[in-house]
């Protein structure tokens, strides 16, 4: 039996109780019934809170998958132990690739996809990751709604399009694109590491995290003064995202060099 109670107590905020509440309803279910049971697409913070809540929680199966190594959004699954060995799992997934062949000259971007897709109706907890290419567009999907996009969808914007439904195995993940950035910083802080990466003043910078634009780690940032460590992701709505790689040594001005990988 899983200790709900156990569980939730590791949990603070009254939203993210909810979220774990409804998940653990679903492990239940795949306990009773012997069989999978998945949940809609988490993105990175709800994942990073799902991770902290089940640590260390025994008899419970489960994974998270969004179709391919590396997806930002992603499904959990729950399940009994032999639905997570070998390659088993990959026959479970309940996702589908919506292939888009773009057909005239219009050049489309994540915001367009995504829109278009959400014009028919559809939540964006049932869309995964968006991969724009340069010939084609793969977006992930929950495999109930494959078709009905599939059959509604003939164009994006004023872009005629040609699409097809294919399985999980054939997505096209396009390299992605970074920058090493190295710079040297008076402390750790937010507002100076962000400031460094975007290349845009601290001054701006806390303008923004009062806007609840600045996530560290995908949760909102509410003040400047937080550390940030190596492995750390700072992202700012409407101009990307990046990871602390490494910290390294003191200069001679007593500032810290730091490098990072900025999305681009």
């Amino acid at each position: 039996m899983i200790d709900k109670s156990a569980i939730l107590k590791r949990v603070t905020k009254i939203e993210d109780k909810l979220l774990i509440s409804k998940l653990l309803d679903k492990a239940e279910k795949a306990e009773y019934i012997n069989n999978s049971v998945f949940s809609h697409f988490l993105d990175p913070y709800q994942r990073s809170v799902i991770e902290k809540a089940l640590a260390g929680t025994k008899n419970l199966n489960y994974a998270f998958s969004g179709g391919y190594n590396g997806a930002e959004r992603v499904i959990i699954i729950f399940g009994p132990n032999f639905i997570f060995q070998d390659d088993d799992i990959i026959d479970e997934l309940p996702l589908k690739v919506i292939r888009v062949e773009v057909l005239s000259r219009e050049s489309l971007t994540h915001r367009d996809y995504l829109g278009a897709f959400m014009s028919l109706g559809i939540k964006r907890e049932k869309i995964g990751d968006i991969l724009v290419g340069e010939e084609t567009c793969d977006i992930i999907v929950l495999s109930d709604i494959a078709e009905y996009i599939a059959f509604n969808l003939d164009r994006i914007g004023k872009a005629k399009i040609m699409i097809s439904v294919k399985e999980v195995d054939s997505i096209n993940t396009p390299d992605s694109k970074t920058k090493e950035i190295k710079a040297s910083v008076a402390s750790l802080r937010l507002d100076c590491v962000a400031s460094a990466g975007f290349g845009i003043s601290r001054s701006k910078i806390l303008e923004l995290i009062k806007a609840d634009r600045v996530n560290l780690n995908w949760d909102t940032a509410n003040t400047p003064t937080k550390q940030v460590k190596e492995g750390d992701t700072i992202s700012i709505r409407g101009k990307g995202r990046l990871v602390m790689e490494s910290v390294g040594s003191i200069t001679r001005k007593d500032r810290i060099r730091i490098l990072l990988k900025k999305y681009i």
